[in-house]
């Protein structure tokens, strides 16, 4: 007996049995093809919404900083004097002025130093020679040399105690010399205990500092000692209070001044402080310019229109294509993906009114009437309907109210009103949104908009659209089960007709024996 899971692919019959049930199965998968390109285009929403959130989190990065008021303090520094006196910010300065009414710039000290001019030792690479060695004591702490040192092992033996003693060691080919020199004018150069007053680098005993010189020209041994010089405090007077400055480049009041020059007493330098108007209007246009980048490519995304005809491409049609031409099909096929998209329009709308609404003031009289809105300080919305709500900047407007009205503009931006730590949300309370500033609205519908997409097309399994393609695994899961039991149904069928196809053929060929037989 023929078993059925066995397949008989037109034995007796002679028809292409592969082919049928191929074509067959073909007719039968429609309905999973469907349900694969509709997960394709899910996975391309959840994508394409995904680009969204970053859109709208680049916007949000681009406007973070108008939130605060230090972003409205920028401040410039002008010296009226720059040959004489350079100025920067290195914090916050309290007066919008400081006159300097005289200054005498700080004299750097210079260290003490000594150089003995090595005598039988050719260069730094000789050694001292047998039986040359010697050992004496700098600033109290004692070095050891020995015949096979050379000049350089030597300032590395005496340089590895600098910490302690205050000097270091270098060489002059030229001269042939070692060269002690101290730390600052202050710190002595004291060789003592000299084991060989004739040793061949002619280290000679003595002292030199700022007072001191036992290493005068002339010195028998031929070592030549320049006393050090201590540093001149400086002074400069500041809005009339007499400083001392022990360098030239030094900071007050949040400032940092670059003494170039003596300014003599009865000549001033005057510093103004000024609000960084170019900076601040950068500030904002820069966030104007990302709010119009974004809703363009977003009214682009739910304006596109779908071309028909391009379902998403399955794996045997992507068989016998270029990858140019899936790449440009899949581009069509992606069309209108986000076309009349409720999430997004609702987002625009939200962030469109946080723009235009005016900012309130319950609680203080703080709020400037005159400038409470936007369109006060020259941005306003297109008035090109093709704009789509795209914002204009009247620039010379702006910088008169940055230059005139600085705290009124950063009021209008930066006001936050907290009504307590429960209710904080501009979005969910609205006597927070109402007194709130411009760039705390923005700020918190953005976070609500990127939450309402990561709940629509988030990584999240509680996401809608993870949930929708977890409901399309499962219908393909359940079509591919359903599919093999198919195949297998015809598959059975038509073994069963080669079977009796086969019996048929045998038994007409045992008549005809028997036929011929009898005759």
């Amino acid at each position: 007996m023929i078993s059925n899971d066995l397949r008989f692919s037109g034995l007796a019959s002679g028809m292409d049995t592969e082919s049928l049930v191929a074509k067959l199965m073909n007719a039968e998968r429609i309905p999973l093809n469907k349900v694969i390109q509709n997960k394709t285009v899910t996975q391309w929403k959840m994508d394409a919404y995904r680009d969204v959130n970053t859109k709208f989190l680049d916007l949000r990065s681009s406007m973070e900083a108008l939130r605060l008021q230090s972003t409205f303090q920028q401040s410039k520094l002008t010296s009226s004097d720059g040959n004489k006196l350079e100025v920067s910010l290195s914090g916050q300065p309290s007066r919008s002025e400081y006159v300097i009414s005289a200054a005498k710039p700080y004299q750097p000290g210079t260290p003490s130093s000594v150089k003995f001019a090595a005598a039988g030792v050719e260069n730094d690479k000789t050694e001292l020679g047998t039986g040359k060695g010697f050992s004496f004591t700098l600033n109290n702490e004692t070095i050891e040399l020995t015949g096979t040192d050379t000049i350089q092992s030597s300032l590395t033996k005496i340089n590895a105690l600098s910490a302690k003693t205050g000097v270091t060691a270098s060489y002059s080919s030229g001269d042939n010399a070692i060269i002690f020199t101290s730390k600052d004018a202050a710190t002595a150069i004291s060789i003592a205990n000299l084991s060989n007053g004739a040793n061949p680098l002619n280290i000679a005993a003595g002292t030199i500092s700022g007072s001191q010189n036992d290493f005068a020209a002339g010195n028998p041994l031929g070592a030549i000692g320049n006393l050090g010089v201590n540093a001149t405090p400086g002074e400069v007077v500041i809005n009339g209070t007499p400083l001392t400055i022990t360098s030239n480049k030094f900071t007050y009041d949040g400032i940092t001044f670059n003494l170039k020059t003596e300014i003599p007493a009865g000549s001033t330098v005057t510093i103004t402080k000024q609000a960084d108007v170019d900076s601040i209007f950068d500030s904002i246009k820069g966030f104007v310019d990302k709010y119009n980048d974004t809703i363009k490519a977003l009214r682009d995304k739910t304006t596109e229109k779908r071309e028909k005809g391009f379902a998403p491409l399955l794996d045997e049609q992507k068989k016998d294509m270029k990858d140019k031409e899936i790449e440009m099909w899949e581009e069509k096929a992606k069309s209108g993906i986000l076309a009349s998209d409720r999430i997004i329009a609702s987002a625009l709308d939200k962030i469109r009114q946080t723009l235009y609404a005016k900012v309130s003031d319950k609680d203080t009289a703080m709020m400037n009437s005159q400038f409470d809105t936007l369109a006060e300080i020259g941005i306003t919305p297109s008035t090109n309907y093709r704009d789509n709500g795209k914002l204009v900047i009247d620039e010379k407007k702006l910088k008169a109210a940055l230059e005139n009205n600085i705290e009124d503009v950063a009021r209008l931006f930066s006001k936050k009103h907290d009504t307590g730590p429960a209710a904080n949300n501009t979005v969910n309370n609205t006597e927070e949104y109402q007194n709130s500033g411009v760039a705390w609205r923005m700020y918190d519908q953005l976070n609500e908009t990127m939450k309402d997409i990561t709940k629509a097309a988030g990584f999240s399994s509680d996401s809608y659209l993870s949930k929708a393609l977890n409901r399309l695994d499962q219908q393909i899961d359940s079509w591919e089960k359903r599919l093999q039991t198919k195949e297998s149904y015809y598959w059975k069928q038509f073994t069963a007709m080669e079977q009796a196809i086969q019996k048929a053929n045998t038994q007409s060929s045992w008549l005809m024996q028997q036929m011929g037989g009898g005759m």
